[in-house]
């Protein structure tokens, strides 16, 4: 007896404390890396020793010597917090301390060493185990610098967690026959070994996010009409085999079993029948449909643009688009696999949509992602269940949901505090799910959340974790982040409460998440391939060991109904409100979306489709609608001034590209003067559109009462073309006038700049008519007195100073036009041939005017008669 004591001494007390270096500090004396920690979760059957490994590097530029290494742990963990806090807490509070292993006599400077350290689990010397749970784990580095004492040169802290306890002699001793009716230890076994804690098995659901934050540059136009611009070419790096969703996408095939090279698989269906696997079956995949769309359209050939702001800056080249449809092909049969849901689109904000308050894009960001992931991934995707970006959850987002009509929500425990009868704070109810007003709500562990984003390619934290639960993980290999994140995703299983002795649960408080294990990683955490490994093996021995019971998404969803428990919602605690919200929009900005918003679908109204067209209206004016939603999408940094950055730069672009719009439909001006041929000619213009589809217009037009211009209506002016329009004109003055037209859609959107033209007439108003009408009065009544005298047979007294005709006139009369005709021609023919009139003058002469002997002598007088 006096021995054991004598142990237990040695294991809480453990040895003199030793100075510490920061390794932070300029002035650290050397680096340490885990390798291996071996088992990662002890169990009665891993073995009874525990084994870790890893690597000093000396950075202190001096030697090192007497290096070793002991582990030391502290209690367990009680809180979920306490996951995170463990991890910086001060070396006295890991109070056991194993014995200590050499490693090298001497570390040059700059050199590193091996190193593998083996302690019992249970006895002296070891980690004095006792019980199952997860404990916070440090191993500790010591050495003597040259010219300086025995110090600390590294540590590394993470998390261990326990199963069961394999046998051990000194507990055995403690051992009690159920069958004798005393009380003994529970769950301690005749060997003395620990079992698993299976008396209140917790319901273990897992989301696996899939998501990237917001890639497109805003203001371009889709169905094919416009090239693909992104803002960097970032995500096609990590779309790369060693990028960061690369990797979490092997990490994927790793658990649904795809190796790669499997053929399509059939779509899955929602809520399908289990498969052999308690794990795959426990796990959805949820897909951000932004990240998918984008990496689609990226396949087809994609640029970067050198500012997100100006839709028509320079832009070069993108290297990915072979590596995006590769991606995308393998996720399509990842998917295939798997229980599928979809996130919010470009992780928008529910409260800045409420802000916002358009229940069409409220509608785009959280009901249509289902439907946009089952046609890209060619899935039936599990629906009901709405994650919020950022695991928070504030009335006015509740409020929107229920608008929406989703029932159902999953957020962190810490945004929410459940309440009894009177309404007051009360303990977990045993599901983890509550509801508040009309929305059922799913909580998880945030601290959990934050352990799983520490793990992978680039450790991230949930912008809800306060600074005091936020380890510096700079200096911790991946192996000690992967070995925190497998013990977290343990810890709500192991975490049951204390089993009796008649082997029932406990009547203990639970916490907000109750006996639920409902995991949901941050949105955009980057495990590994060998990271989903540890998370898959830590899951399949909690729920082969019957400490957790594997719940599909589908059975979460049809059991939410049935949530009654109470629960308030509130701000997690140590974060400022407009953090927890993921930076809502300002009502500023909520109404410069408003406009772009009402610019959009008035825009839309007058667009033409149709089959021969290139696309729909709706297909052109989609990415200006997504380019909203990811300017409000919930920050993936801390720092407020990058995501209201962000936000500026794609409601500037898309503001300009409405604006492009607009003045890419507009009427030629002709310029100058313009001179109608007559008082009813037409005013003829050329209206011109740049953009890829038919629009529809009308003309407003400012015309001086002069001139009397007439309604064209609504005309359709051709893609990419021009058309002639004939606007109808009457002009009751001769004065120049000054005439505005001005173009707008059919839908009342001013289009391009009005034109100011100057018209001028050939009218002479009221005058010119008035003399019109007289003249032909006039007229009429001399035509008219004519014909009266004519039909009474008078003489018109108009006629009465005009010469009598003589004979010759009244002879010619009497002729035919024919005959005068010839006449005319003969004399001119006589006077050609004679123009001086000399044979007149010579047949006359000798006569002195007697008549010719040799002619007739009346000749005159015969031709008369025979004419008569």
């Amino acid at each position: 007896m006096l021995s054991a004591v004598a142990v237990l001494v040695w294991l809480t007390v453990g040895v003199a404390p030793i100075a510490r270096a920061d390794p932070s500090s300029p002035t650290a004396y050397a680096t340490l890396g885990l390798t291996e920690v071996t088992p990662s979760t002890v169990t009665s059957s891993s073995g009874d020793t525990v084994t870790v490994r890893g690597r000093i590097v000396n950075t202190a530029g001096r030697s090192i010597s007497d290096v070793d290494v002991r582990l030391q742990r502290g209690n367990a963990v009680t809180e979920s917090y306490q996951l995170r806090s463990s991890l910086t807490s001060p070396s006295a509070q890991f109070g056991v301390t194993s014995s200590t292993t050499r490693v090298t006599g001497t570390l040059r400077a700059g050199k590193s060493v091996d190193f593998a350290i083996t302690v019992p689990v249970s006895g002296a010397g070891g980690l004095g185990l006792t019980s199952s749970g997860v404990y916070p784990l440090m191993v500790d580095v010591t050495g003597t610098p040259h010219d300086s004492g025995t110090v600390s040169i590294a540590d590394s802290r993470t998390l261990l967690p326990v199963l069961s306890l394999p046998a051990d002699r000194a507990r055995a001793r403690d051992y009690v026959d159920p069958a004798s009716g005393s009380p003994g230890v529970p769950l301690l076994g005749r060997d003395g070994s620990i079992a698993p804690n299976t008396t209140s098995p917790a319901a273990f659901t897992m989301i696996w996010p899939l998501a990237a934050s917001p890639q497109e540059a805003a203001g371009v136009l889709g169905g094919g009409t416009s090239k693909l611009r992104l803002i960097s070419d970032s995500l096609g790096h990590s779309l790369q085999p060693d990028g960061r969703l690369g990797m979490a996408l092997q990490a994927l095939e790793s658990l649904a079993g795809v190796d790669g090279t499997a053929s399509d698989q059939a779509p899955t269906t929602a809520g399908g029948p289990p498969s052999d696997d308690p794990v795959r079956d426990s796990v959805c995949l949820a897909v951000d449909p932004d990240l998918i769309s984008t990496v689609k359209s990226m396949a087809d050939g994609y640029a970067i643009t050198e500012d997100p702001a100006d839709p028509e800056a320079p832009t070069h080249d993108g290297q990915g688009a072979a590596t995006a449809a590769s991606w995308l092909h393998d996720l399509t049969q990842v998917a295939s696999r798997m229980c599928v849901t979809a996130l919010p689109y470009a992780q928008a904000g529910l409260d800045s949509l409420r802000t916002i308050n358009d229940a069409d894009l409220a509608k785009r960001a959280v009901l249509s992602p289902y439907d946009a992931v089952d046609a890209l991934l060619g899935v039936k995707t599990v629906r009901g269940l709405t994650v919020p970006a950022t695991g928070t959850l504030t009335s006015d987002g509740r409020d929107l949901l229920t608008e929406l009509g989703v029932q159902s929500a999953a957020i962190a425990s810490t945004s929410l505090v459940p309440l009894d009868a009177d309404r007051a704070p009360d303990s977990g109810t045993p599901s983890g799910r509550y509801r508040s007003q009309g929305v059922r709500l799913q909580s998880y562990d945030v601290a959990v959340s934050a352990a799983l984003g520490g793990a992978g390619l680039t450790p991230v934290v949930p912008a809800i974790m306060p600074n005091w639960q936020q380890p510096n993980l700079s200096s911790e290999s991946a192996v000690s982040r992967r070995q925190t994140a497998a013990a977290a995703l343990a810890f709500p299983m192991l975490d049951a409460p204390p089993a009796q002795p008649n082997g029932e649960s406990g009547d203990a408080d639970l916490p907000t998440t109750g006996r639920s294990s409902f995991v949901m990683p941050p949105t955009y955490w980057s495990p590994t391939v060998q990271d989903a490994q540890a998370l898959r093996d830590t899951a399949a021995l909690m729920l082969s060991s019957g400490t957790a019971r594997p719940v599909p998404l589908s059975t979460v969803i049809d059991e939410m109904p049935a949530a009654n428990a109470t629960a308030r919602l509130e701000t997690p605690g140590d974060i400022q409100p407009d953090a927890a919200a993921g930076y809502p929009i300002t009502q500023t900005d909520g109404e410069t979306v408003r406009q772009r918003l009402d610019r959009i679908d008035h825009l839309q109204a007058a667009l033409v489709g149709n089959a021969d067209t290139v696309t729909t209206p709706a297909e052109y004016m989609a990415p200006l609608r997504d380019d909203l939603l990811r300017a409000v999408s919930s920050a993936s940094t801390t720092d407020n001034s990058v995501a209201r950055g962000q936000r500026d730069e794609r409601l500037t672009a898309v503001g300009a590209t409405l604006t492009n719009m607009q003045q890419g439909v507009s009427l030629l001006d002709p310029s100058g003067r313009y001179t109608l041929a007559s008082e009813r000619s037409p005013l003829l213009l050329v209206v011109r559109n740049t953009l890829a589809l038919p629009i529809r217009v009308r003309l407003d037009i400012d015309a001086p009462s002069s001139l009397e211009v007439g309604d064209v209506g609504t005309v359709e002016i051709p893609a990419a073309g021009t058309r002639q329009l004939q606007i109808p004109t009457h002009a009751t003055s001769s004065e120049p006038a000054t005439v505005h037209i001005s173009l707008v859609t059919s839908s009342d959107v001013p289009l391009s700049t009005p034109v100011e033209l100057s018209v001028y007439a050939n009218a002479y108003g009221k005058p010119l008519f008035w003399i019109t009408i007289g003249a032909a009065a006039i007229l009429i009544l001399l035509t008219a007195r004519r014909l009266w005298h004519r039909f009474r047979g008078e003489p018109d007294p108009a006629d009465e100073d005009r010469p009598e005709p003589d004979e010759d006139d009244l002879e010619q009369a009497t002729l035919s036009y024919q005959y005068r005709l010839a006449a005319e021609r003969a004399a001119e023919e006589v006077f050609e041939s004679d123009p001086a009139g000399e044979t007149g003058r010579r047949d006359g002469a000798p006569n002195d005017g007697a008549p010719n002997s040799d002619g007739p002598t009346d000749s005159g007088a015969s031709d008369s008669g025979e004419r008569a």
